[in-house]
């Protein structure tokens, strides 16, 4: 390099000391050329690190850019779950309300706010206690119906013992031909409905609904759906009936709590009149 530059200088020299005659014209060539081969040389490297820089600050901006659009996209997503989350609430209190609307007794709300984990056990937790009114063998209802009834109260939480406990017993009758029988939770399977003769009609998809004969749940309330019949294998007298809960029992978020216990007014006449 320290070559090409006095060997420039030199050329350079000549060229002024010479520039008026003929003499210097090679050399004033030769250093015309290369001063543009020196100039391209130069001008390359130098517009490709321009370009390089230039490519930096935009990707920088870019990614910049990009940051912001990804906290923004995550803050509206977030919105959009609670608007989500916020509807479907709303059509769930929506059914409760209706649920309300025909229960002559009163009702308050509660929500579900733990379970039990034991896998032998159904019951839940709710956000009403003994402050609230609650007390033990309260009916617990949710948007497709009975779902259990209140087993313990605390001062702000109660404990209730859903319809697929394997302990829950309720006294119920097919809503068609209002025969008669038990229904017992089942864990997982459901609920059976117990103590019904071999030679009572029950179908599947008969619906079933509670008596009110055991002084906890009012008559015809909504329990669920027959979903197979058979006779039993362990007795002549019964037959085997299985029902799926029409309340979803896992999913449930919110309940509607009857405050009273025992069988209605009208449901005490009605017994008295017989």
């Amino acid at each position: 390099m320290v070559c090409l530059l006095l060997f420039l200088s030199v050329l350079g020299v000549v060229t002024v000391r010479f520039s008026g005659s003929n003499i210097a014209l090679p050399a004033v060539m030769m250093l015309k050329d290369t001063g543009d081969r020196l100039q391209q040389f130069l001008f390359v490297p130098l517009s490709r690190i321009k370009t390089l820089w230039e490519s930096y600050c935009d990707l920088r901006e870019t990614k910049e850019e990009n940051e912001v659009l990804k906290a923004r996209l995550a803050q509206l997503q977030s919105e959009i779950t609670s608007y989500r989350e916020a509807l479907i609430e709303n059509r769930r209190l929506r059914q409760l309300l209706d649920i309300k609307r025909h229960q002559n007794d009163k009702t308050l709300l509660a929500h579900i706010v733990g379970c039990d984990i034991a896998p032998w056990r159904a019951v839940v937790t709710i956000d009403r206690g003994k402050k609230d009114g609650l007390l033990p063998d309260m009916p617990v209802l949710s948007q497709g119906g009975v779902i259990g009834r209140v087993i313990e109260t605390s001062l702000s939480y109660s404990k209730v013992m859903l319809i697929t406990d394997y302990q829950s017993r309720i006294a119920a009758l097919v809503q068609r031909n209002r025969a008669r029988g038990l229904l017992v939770g089942q864990g997982r399977k459901g609920c059976s409905l117990e103590y019904v003769e071999k030679g009572v009609d029950v179908e599947i998809g008969d619906t079933i609904i509670t008596s009110g004969m055991d002084a906890v749940f009012p008559k015809g309330l909504l329990l669920g759906e027959v979903v197979s019949v058979k006779a039993s294998d362990q007795s002549n007298l019964f037959q085997e009936i299985k029902v799926r809960p029409f309340s979803d029992v896992g999913k449930a978020e919110e309940v509607l709590i009857l405050l009273s216990t025992g069988l209605s007014t009208s449901d005490e006449k009605d017994s008295l009149s017989r």
